[in-house]
């Protein structure tokens, strides 16, 4: 890769806007840059996938390297949100005197800056003394943990990109959107911002999802917020803030922040790729190791998180179903619904008269499902006292001596309890090739 290197001279209260892949090494004077202050001789890399904006704090050289892709330019500063974003988190630090705790919330639409705002915060609180945590609250982000979890880290440096971080805590949700996992994500916000609390932290940052559209999206943000309970609500949208705020009425402190006026907006392609890596870096350290369904539960599988039926009373009441009482591994029954688990393979034309012929017989729903159908699911694991320890990969598993053996992909090595479904399947590359939202 081309790499071009230049040097700027940057005026007193000058603004330049930077995109990766860069490196700034300054030379001489001070900057602003995500929050925090960079003088002489520090040395910063911007991904690919980034842009930022820097003020010059004083009379600032600048070498700058950049890859190809990556520009740097002085820019009008009414054109740029640094003196806004400052702004905002000048007012958070000043209230902390009279708060002591303080518990921000970053919330806007897709694209709108949410990552960077909750890094800039944090950045400039921990520049004035106070000890901070920032959780990374949206599922789809790779940024602190890996996709379908919520994370916590302890800020003990300067950082531009969440990345740069190691996260302390994690809760595992199980999806990369929060449309059918919302109260999943809710639950683990409020017990990392316990967490964050037991750990000393004077401030608490959380990054929000960018789901706030339609009466869904912001009923979702409003019981977030009921339960998350904030001091401060920073907002990176006009309308939405109007609505928080008449939603609210003075319980929360809000913050409207501008948005970039031209963000580096990730493709659909380019989010993949960085879950894709975000996944092959968790596991490049890790082992497979054998479980069984007798010693380990399993959390959120409706095949087996279901009351039993015995196959006696299963074939009194569904004769139709004799002719696969020799696949059978477990047979659930409810009103409405019945649920098999069986394995080895049925041809597709049996299966679907089965479902049809249970429905028009018995009003009853028949699902089916195999042990192959848990092969490639990513999973959460649990350890003791119903902890989440690690995230895993089912690479196997089938039906022996009346048990069910389970190879489990993990970096975890300690003491496994339980695991944690999810509508996510990975391939052998780690990429998506499934998600029932």
């Amino acid at each position: 890769m081309s790499v071009s290197v230049v040097t700027h001279a940057l005026k007193t209260g000058e603004v330049a806007r930077v995109s990766g892949p860069a490196r700034i090494e300054v030379v001489n004077g001070e900057i602003l840059l995500v929050g925090n202050v960079y003088g002489k001789k520090s040395t910063l890399v911007i991904h690919e996938l980034r842009s930022y904006s820097l003020k010059a704090l004083t009379e600032a050289e600048l070498k700058i390297s950049l890859g190809s892709g990556g520009f740097f330019s002085v820019v009008d500063p009414s054109t740029e949100v640094i003196d806004d974003w400052l702004r905002a988190a000048e007012t958070i630090y000043r209230d902390f005197t009279s708060i002591k705790k303080l518990k921000v919330v970053v919330v806007g639409p897709p694209e709108s800056g949410k990552t960077t705002l909750t890094a800039f915060i944090t950045n400039y609180l921990r520049s004035k003394g106070l000890s901070c945590c920032i959780i990374e609250g949206d599922v789809g982000q790779e940024d602190l943990a890996v996709p379908a979890t919520i994370a916590l880290a302890v800020v003990d440096k300067p950082f531009i990109w969440q990345r740069e971080l190691s996260f302390s805590d994690f809760r595992f949700v199980g999806c990369i959107s929060p449309r059918n996992c919302s109260s999943r994500i809710i639950a683990s916000l409020v017990d990392l911002i316990n967490q964050a609390l037991i750990k000393g932290c004077d401030a608490i940052v959380v990054n929000t999802d960018g789901w706030v559209s339609g009466r869904e999206g912001i009923s979702y943000k409003l019981e977030l917020l009921r339960w998350v309970k904030p001091s401060h609500l920073v907002i990176l949208d006009e309308s939405l803030s109007n609505l928080m705020s008449n939603s609210f009425r003075g319980l929360i402190k809000i913050i409207k922040a501008k948005p970039p006026t031209q963000p580096r907006v990730r493709s659909r392609e380019e989010r993949q790729r960085l879950r894709a890596g975000a996944y092959r870096k968790y596991f490049m350290n890790s082992s497979v190791r054998t479980l069984r369904i007798s010693e380990v539960g399993l959390i959120g599988v409706p095949s087996f998180n279901c009351v039993e039926t015995p196959v006696d009373r299963l074939i009194e009441a569904f004769p139709e179903l004799s002719s696969i009482t020799t696949h059978l591994i477990k047979a659930c029954r409810d009103e409405k619904e019945l649920t098999l688990l069986i394995k080895g393979s049925l041809h597709v034309g049996l299966l679907e008269a089965l479902k049809n012929e249970i429905y028009t017989k018995y009003l009853t729903k028949l699902t089916i499902s195999t042990l192959g159908d848990l092969v490639r699911c990513l999973v959460g694991v649990v350890g003791d006292s119903m902890n989440d320890v690690a995230v895993g990969i089912i690479e196997d598993v089938r039906h022996e001596e009346n048990d069910i053996i389970i190879k489990l992909r993990t970096p975890y090595e300690g003491l496994i309890k339980g695991l944690i479904s999810s509508n996510i399947k990975l391939d052998e590359e780690y990429r998506e090739i499934r998600r029932s939202e």
